[in-house]
């Protein structure tokens, strides 16, 4: 779940971070309804997890391991790569999102976690059954 947050200008817009814009008009319906002096909209944003770590919003893996979470994060800083882990506990159990801050490097990322044979060839938890750890990332730490 991803959460933005905006704010009104005085051209009828609402303001999102990097200046992305939604008018306010698409927001009321009703053509004389009073607006708000002032308004703050929270949109929740929720997809399925394969699409979760496309590259999304720079979201290119996510685990329920906090363990394998750093150790991917830090294979990646050591290759010059800027991440970090974002927490979501929006379902029942807790998932570590690891997210790639320069947008050029997301492709690249993904490649290495997911497909390319020289990098980690990581299968995600969710292919595993419930209470399986992830088969995958334990043979690429045993290699």
């Amino acid at each position: 779940m991803i959460k933005i947050k905006g704010t009104l200008n005085d051209k009828e817009e609402v303001v999102f971070q990097h200046g992305k814009t939604l008018p306010l008009k698409a927001l009321y319906h009703q053509k004389n309804q009073l607006l708000p002096v002032e308004i703050s909209i929270e949109l929740t944003v929720k997809m399925g997890l394969n699409g979760l770590i496309s590259g999304i919003g720079g979201f290119v893996w996510a685990t329920k391991d906090s363990c394998q979470a750093e150790i991917i994060c830090n294979t990646l800083k050591v290759q010059k790569i800027e991440v970090e882990i974002v927490h979501d506990d929006s379902g029942k159990n807790r998932l570590y999102l690891i997210r790639v801050i320069r947008e050029p490097d997301i492709k690249r990322v993904i490649d290495f976690i997911q497909n390319d044979s020289g990098g980690l060839r990581l299968k995600p938890d969710w292919n595993y059954p419930e209470g399986e750890r992830n088969q995958s990332f334990e043979q690429w730490i045993i290699e």
